[in-house]
């Protein structure tokens, strides 16, 4: 099943490639803004585009220089990869289809046809086959843990919570390694524990790889003493791993097991999961309710929220230790 999802995936990603690939210059941004809608809506591309850019925080500021005139190439695909996506999304920006000669200087302003058969060359190939490459790459957790969400939330939501509240002194443990299993069968290979310059990471993977995986789990709920104060604990470590591991990338997943809604008022809120750029390190925070609630959505009453905002987050990494609630 899993098998023919990508095969879907991959074949409407390879069919409005192709759309892009024969149009003309009259219509390749409209068509290219239709390319968007499609990615943005599919959760695998987006989520396999978000990693990516996680992977190259300086994506946009290099699209930008691109179009006032510099050159800029990425050192590797990964760069190639963020750099073609900027420069893809501020061209998809733009009212007229003719501005597409800013992106490629020394070429004849009158031969539009021939400026975007090489724009698609530039930009469009590097960013299509890199995307593609890494649809099923194991090391894209972001992917793998989304789905996990969507598993835990539609599926086993009982179950899990009942696992939390069965021993609330070890359910957070109990409720990471059900994490890490369905890591394991997804194909993410790591240990569990390893040691870091900050001491002994109790809930963070570490791939088996020179691509380590930066993950730790935490719950919330107040009432249990694990409050917003505890996962801004939670944001300081995964912090202080990635630069440990000098990786670029951290996830913080967070089992609520309590009837209120955690909000983040970050930049990156309107994603599939909210983030926080700090140092040219992405930690992704995503949030699964296993709290079972006794109405559907529509009936129950408004839920207390619990806000985190940006700049709570980014000082909680920089703050003195303190202990958490």
């Amino acid at each position: 099943m899993r098998s023919d999802y990508l095969q879907d995936v991959r074949y409407k990603l390879q069919k409005r490639v192709r759309r892009l690939n024969g149009a003309t210059w009259e219509n390749f941004l409209f068509l290219l803004r239709q390319f968007w809608v499609f990615l943005d809506t599919s959760p695998i591309l987006h989520g396999t585009v978000e990693q990516l850019l996680a992977s190259y925080p300086n994506w946009e500021q290099d699209a930008k220089q691109i179009f006032a005139g510099k050159h800029v190439a990425g050192d590797n695909e990964t760069e190639s990869a963020g750099i073609a996506y900027g420069v893809l999304r501020l061209y998809a920006k733009q009212e007229d289809p003719r501005i597409v000669s800013r992106f490629l200087p020394l070429t004849r302003p009158d031969k539009f046809d021939d400026m975007v058969e090489r724009f698609r060359s530039v930009y469009l190939e590097p960013f299509y086959e890199y995307i593609d490459e890494h649809l099923d790459d194991p090391r894209f957790v972001l992917n793998v843990l989304l789905r996990f969400k969507r598993t835990c939330e539609w599926f086993r939501r009982k179950e899990l919570y009942a696992l939390w509240e069965a021993d609330t002194r070890t359910g957070e443990k109990r409720l990471a390694l059900k994490l890490y299993e369905y890591l394991y069968e997804e194909g993410v290979e790591f240990s569990v524990e390893p040691w870091s310059a900050s001491g002994e990471a109790d809930l963070v993977a570490s791939q088996q790889s020179n691509e380590p995986l930066i993950a730790d789990a935490k719950v919330f709920n107040p009432e249990k003493g694990k409050s917003k104060r505890y996962l801004l604990q939670g944001f300081r470590q995964i912090y202080q791993y990635t630069s440990d591991y000098n990786e670029p990338i951290g996830y913080l997943v967070i089992f609520n097991t309590s009837d209120s809604q955690l909000r983040f008022a970050v930049g990156a809120s309107a994603e599939p999961l909210p983030r926080i750029v700090l140092n040219n390190k992405t930690i992704f925070f995503l949030v699964i309710d296993i709290y079972p609630h006794s109405l559907s959505a529509s009936k129950r009453p408004q839920p207390e929220i619990v806000e985190m905002s940006e700049g709570e987050i980014v000082g909680s990494a920089t703050a003195p230790q303190a202990n958490a609630e």
